[in-house]
């Protein structure tokens, strides 16, 4: 009875710091059109302050293995939570254009950190109670994902000042970091990894491939949905963050099925029918004018995206071709190329053309990445 109530708080526990992950990304995401905004700078200047987040999330991605075989996961997703904690609350009084660089490449370590720890921690719990649980886990970051956007939205909309609702949002995952810390797995159950970090074989290549495109994918609608909907589609800021609730709130709905639907159906058979969901809603958040059909589009995106990485992410579970932590932080470190990307290149194509020509990229992105991961599952 005590190992199996041991057992159900660790499931808690890491279902905890998915949730922490989506929020505390989402919390950097809303402040985006605020940032901008407070310091005065064009798409450009923009774009190269979210690559510099990018930047710090990958170099941390590439030693994410080594660190939590050295420290545990415990450690490793504690310092995380307070990097982000510090971080957030940074970039809302830095007054400099290099001071907002500085906190914005630690939030990306902080971040890179948790992203690559909690799936390595995921798939141990995983093969603990042996039962899929990955969609589930990972529906967990898109409920945060979706809490984060919901809670800058509703607290902006009753008047509260930016800075303030960020505060807010650091005391929450103060809270969640020290009460579920403790619960997480011990770490002599995760020392299977290296101690530096190991070249990735071919098919892990791949589905780093796969989650690059996929990462650039979501990533356009973190990072600029915002900016989009308000100076291409004339939506007011206030209002700003709607399209990304729904897209999240749509990503998690999905993902609470995920694990039955695709013991059911297999995984090909899923993205056969999610792709090409996404890809009608990015036709048309391109072209639907503003109003409810535009912001269904997100739903749609939403609804295509959500068991992409799950899948790929189940696959490293499995795979005897490197170690799964070996396996995760490699997979993790080429895909987060995916978001390191789509800031910078987004924002210079948007700067050069318009954004209408950003997201027409990653539509096509979309198409490129559903031909690869369905032939990849074609023997799955």
């Amino acid at each position: 009875m005590q190992q199996k109530k041991e057992i159900l708080w660790q499931i808690y526990a890491a279902k905890a710091f998915y949730f922490l992950g989506g929020f505390g990304f989402t919390a950097w995401a809303s402040l985006i059109p605020f940032l901008k905004r407070n310091l005065n700078i064009p798409d450009d200047h923009l774009g190269i302050l979210l690559l510099t987040l990018g930047a710090g999330a990958l170099v941390m991605m590439f030693f994410a293995a080594p660190i939590a075989s050295r420290l545990g996961c415990r450690r490793a997703l504690m310092l995380s939570g307070l990097g982000m904690i510090v971080c957030l609350n940074g970039l809302c009084h830095v007054p400099l254009y290099a001071g907002a660089m500085a906190c914005a490449i630690l939030l990306g370590a902080s971040l890179g950190l948790s992203d690559v720890v909690v799936n390595i921690n995921g798939i141990y719990v995983e093969r603990k109670v042996h039962k899929r649980l990955m969609s589930g886990l990972q529906a967990m970051w898109s409920l945060g994902n979706f809490s984060g956007a919901a809670f800058f939205a509703v607290l902006l909309s009753l008047g509260l000042h930016w800075k303030l609702v960020a505060l807010a949002a650091t005391a929450i995952i103060a809270g969640f970091v020290f009460f579920f810390a403790p619960h997480l797995l011990q770490n002599q159950e995760q020392q299977q990894g290296s101690s530096h970090f190991v070249r990735p074989a071919p098919y892990i290549l791949l589905i780093g491939l796969i989650c690059t495109i996929s990462f650039l994918v979501e990533g356009s609608i973190n990072d600029w949905s915002g900016v989009f909907l308000t100076t291409e589609k004339g939506v007011d800021i206030s209002h700003s963050g709607l399209g990304l609730t729904l897209f999240t709130a749509a990503a998690f709905l999905m993902r609470l099925p995920g694990d039955s639907l695709v013991m059911h159906f297999g995984s090909r058979h899923i993205l056969t029918v999610s792709l090409p969901i996404a890809f009608t809603g990015f036709l048309g958040i391109l072209f639907l004018p503003p109003g409810p059909l535009l912001f269904l589009a997100f739903i749609l995106i939403g609804v295509g995206c959500a068991n992409t990485v799950p899948v790929f992410y189940s696959l490293l579970g499995t795979q005897k071709v490197m170690p799964v932590a070996d396996a995760v932080s490699a997979v993790s470190t080429i895909g987060y190329v995916g978001i390191l990307l789509a800031p910078a290149v987004l924002g210079f194509i948007g700067r050069a053309f318009s954004l209408y020509a950003s997201f027409g990229l990653v539509t096509v992105l979309l198409v490129v990445m559903s031909v690869i991961a369905l032939r990849l599952l074609k023997n799955v």
